[in-house]
Order: C-alpha cells, then structure tokens, then sequence
C-alpha cells in the first residue's frame, strides 16, 4: 500500500512539476509579449510625436507666413486708403504707425499662440508616451502577481498612480495654455500703452 502511496505522490509530484512549469513558460511567454507589445508602442508613440512636431512647426511657418502676408496687405491697403482720403503729412503717419503697430501685434499673438499650440503638443504627446509606459509597466506588474490578493493590491495602486498622472498632467497642460494667454495679453497691451 505504501509502494501505490508513493507511486500516486510521485505522479502527483511530477503532474505539479509539469504544471509548475507549463505555468512560469506561459508566464515568461507573456512577459516577453508584452516587452515586444511596449517596444512596439513606445515606437509608434515616438513616431507619432516626431509625425506631429513636424505639423506643428509647418503650422507655425504657414499661419507666420499668413499673418506677415495680411500684414503687408493690410499696410498697402491703408496706404491707399490714406492716398485716396487725401491724408498726408502728420495724419497719414500716424495712421500708418497706428496699422503697423497693430499688424505687428496680431503677428506676434499669432506668433504667440502658435508656440503655445506646439508647447501643447508637445506636452500632450510626451504625457501620453508617458502613460503608456505606466500602462505596459503595469501590465507587466499584473502578469507577475501570483496571487489575486497581490493582483489586486497591485490593480489599486494603478488605478490610484493613473489618477494622481492625470491630475498632474492636466496641472501642466493648463499650466502652459495660462502662460500663453498671459503673453498674447502683454502683446496687446504694450500695443495699446504704444497707441
């Protein structure tokens, strides 16, 4: 009776064993995916914030290349305007200062905004790069748990590290849009104190 004991205790043993083992190769298996999945994501993300500096900076040429284009149609049109009014002498300067001192505001608050729009960007962009690192970093957390205590002491710390990113995240975005509301402001402010 003792030989069935051990013969049914060693097959126990080695059904464990195989199942031990079958368990840490799925484990390692969906390790290695999900480091191939980040290395593939982290990839995309940064092609998609060089794909989107790019935009940003043809943005900025294209709108700087606007606003000095209506900038200098607007120059010659009041020109002609004070041409055709028959402004000359002092009257026709100040007019003429008073519409370039405004068309440079509008540059430089077209300016402004741009580079805030890029700042933006470029901070949504590397917030969300970031993310997706705590997501895969997470994810490769979960895989590791070998219990569902531990699973869910580690889902919990997740949920609350996602938060507190988000809140910070969302601190620095309104942060930056702040600083380039300011700035436009002064520009049109020292426009206004000039006029």
């Amino acid at each position: 009776m003792t030989s069935n004991q051990n013969t049914d205790q060693n097959r126990h043993n080695r059904q464990f064993d195989k199942a031990a083992e079958t368990l840490k190769a799925n484990a390692d298996k969906s390790a290695e995916q999900t480091t191939q999945f980040a290395d593939a994501a982290r990839d995309g993300v940064n092609k998609l914030v060089d794909l989107n500096e790019r935009a940003a900076e043809n943005t900025q040429h294209i709108v700087q290349k606007g606003v000095e284009t209506a900038s200098h149609q607007a120059r010659q049109a009041a020109d002609r305007f004070s041409r055709t009014l028959g402004y000359t002498g002092e009257g026709s300067e100040r007019l003429a200062r008073q519409s370039k001192q405004n068309m440079e505001a509008v540059v430089r608050c077209g300016t402004v905004i741009t580079q805030a729009f890029q700042d933006t960007s470029r901070i949504w962009l590397s917030l969300s790069q970031k993310q997706w690192q705590r997501n895969l970093d997470g994810l490769n957390k979960l895989a590791r748990a070998k219990s569902v205590q531990e699973y869910s002491a580690i889902q919990s710390e997740l949920v609350r590290e996602g938060l507190q990113s988000m809140v910070q995240d969302g601190k620095a975005i309104s942060e930056t849009s702040a600083r380039a509301i300011e700035e436009a402001g002064k520009t049109f402010s020292g426009i206004a104190q000039q006029g």
